[in-house]
């Protein structure tokens, strides 16, 4: 071993451990010569070293600082790199950027690449890509609005029907399902009965015995009738009612209220 007023070096380390303790490190040096061998030094001051230096084990009782700049922008590259994990028992404040390259999906409030026992504080907006999940009963999940493709029933069959165009929007708030359709026939066909509508998710059986239908439009209306409603017969279907709350006249909707041009649309929601 050699020693310069500010340097350290262990020569000849390949098979063999260095020891030593310094009592005043400020400045020095401290490198193993070759070989790649391990040198163990107790340090009784601050230690500044230069370059990029590599620590096996590193137990500071003090502040550990890091005067490089370097961005992160993987798991190799930055200002402070491990190869393993990093335990930290009290808060940690961070100026930049957080990524995680862990993929794994959650499931429970134990699952996921980001997984905290305790509560989150976030002050702005969050983008989310997929569904959120909570454990109060308030609201389950939500969901990013999807496309369907709504058909019409005749007594509960969707034969017979042909259409222009057909479109749908569903969107999921918690257990409650909330959709847009519309549909443009260019034939009724010629099945007799009465008109539903396939649900675009099974219903919650016995929750909501009737499903009001905001913002619609029909052509063909019986006279005087201003409100539409759906009233659930199956899982995924339901039968299309037609109303007049003055008048207290509810009446089902039939075949013999469409044309082979009629159009029908409107807004939905109900419990699943």
């Amino acid at each position: 071993m050699s020693l310069s007023p500010n340097e350290l070096v262990a020569t000849n380390a390949s098979s063999a451990a260095v020891s030593c303790t310094i009592a005043n490190a400020d400045g020095c040096n401290l490198s193993v010569a070759s070989g790649g061998g391990t040198l163990n030094a107790a340090m009784a001051q601050d230690l500044s070293p230069a370059g990029n230096p590599q620590f096996t084990n590193i137990t500071p009782t003090g502040q550990l600082d890091a005067s490089n700049t370097t961005n992160s922008t993987s798991t190799s590259s930055g200002a402070l790199v491990t190869a393993g994990g990093m335990g930290i028992a009290k808060n940690t404040t961070v100026g930049g950027q957080i990524n995680s390259t862990d993929t794994t999906n959650s499931t429970s409030p134990t699952t996921g690449a980001i997984v905290t026992p305790g509560g989150m504080g976030i002050a702005k907006t969050i983008y989310c890509g997929g569904g959120i999940n909570f454990g109060g009963s308030t609201l389950s999940s939500f969901g990013t609005p999807q496309s369907w493709t709504p058909s019409l029933l005749i007594n509960l069959n969707p034969s017979g029907f042909t259409y222009s165009n057909q479109w749908g929007t569903v969107c999921y708030f918690g257990n409650l399902v909330m959709c847009s359709f519309g549909m443009n026939l260019t034939s009724k066909g010629t099945n007799t009965g009465g008109i539903g509508l396939s649900l675009p998710v099974t219903i919650s059986g016995g929750t909501q015995p009737t499903i009001n239908v905001g913002a619609w439009g029909l052509v063909g209306i019986p006279t005087g009738m201003t409100q539409m409603s759906l009233q659930p017969t199956y899982s995924r279907a339901a039968l299309f009612t037609l109303s007049n709350p003055s008048g207290g006249n509810i009446v089902y909707l039939a075949d013999n209220h469409l044309t082979n041009s009629s159009g029908i649309w409107g807004n939905i929601w109900y419990f699943i």
